[in-house]
């Protein structure tokens, strides 16, 4: 089974777009697999509900491990499956805490075989912190060196997308102006992970690659 890989800075909105696009495609019960820095595997079952209530927020790192979902893409006369993988929170240095830095490689290790690359990064943010930027894409701080690597990376990649999210929010726009502006040899999908919006475009790129 094909991968799509769900990368980006903490708080941008990874695991709640992981969780609303499986509902989005079908999914009325989250079955996670939970795969473990050290090689150990289990399987979660969550209502929707409570995998948003219990996995998602504004605390940093609460994915400490890849968890994934099993969804079905509609192919010809069959379908098949991506396992969409939710991951730990990037941060540019070395992180105080030895279980987020085992994490954190795992994500980039993942990242080597991913058929599907999700790169969410707040427009909010990067727009207010461009909106007086003399006209130029110069990011603030959910935008920095390791984002710029990671985009690099993708270039090698032809499931590598942007996701643009958090456009419900004030200077999102700016935001996903200043993206497409800078990596136009990206595509770049405004998203709302909270209300679901841009995910039918989004559903059209994972597609291709399921």
């Amino acid at each position: 089974m094909n991968r799509g890989l769900i990368i980006g800075k903490t708080n941008v909105g990874k695991t709640l777009f992981c969780i609303h696009f499986a509902r989005y495609m079908g999914i009325k019960e989250l079955q996670w697999l939970m795969e473990r820095t050290d090689g150990r595997t289990e399987h979660k079952r969550m209502s929707l509900s409570e995998a948003e209530a219990t996995l998602s927020g504004p605390v940093p790192h609460r994915t400490r491990n890849l968890q994934s979902v099993a969804v079905d893409f509609p192919r010809g006369k069959g379908r098949h499956q991506l396992l969409l993988s939710d991951t730990t929170g990037l941060t540019d240095g070395i992180h105080p805490e030895a279980e987020v830095r085992e994490a954190m490689a795992q994500t980039l290790k993942a990242m080597m075989t991913a058929r599907v690359i999700l790169h969410v990064v707040d427009a909010s943010d990067i727009g207010k912190h461009t909106s007086h930027a003399a006209g130029r894409p110069a990011f603030g701080s959910t935008w920095d060196a390791l984002d710029e690597q990671l985009s690099n990376f993708g270039t090698l990649q032809s499931g590598y997308l942007i996701l643009a999210n958090k456009m419900d929010l004030p200077d999102a726009k700016q935001g996903y102006r200043h993206l497409c502006q800078r990596f136009s040899r990206h595509r770049v999908i405004p998203i709302s992970a909270l209300y679901g919006t841009g995910f039918r475009e989004v559903k059209q790129h994972v597609w291709r690659f399921a």
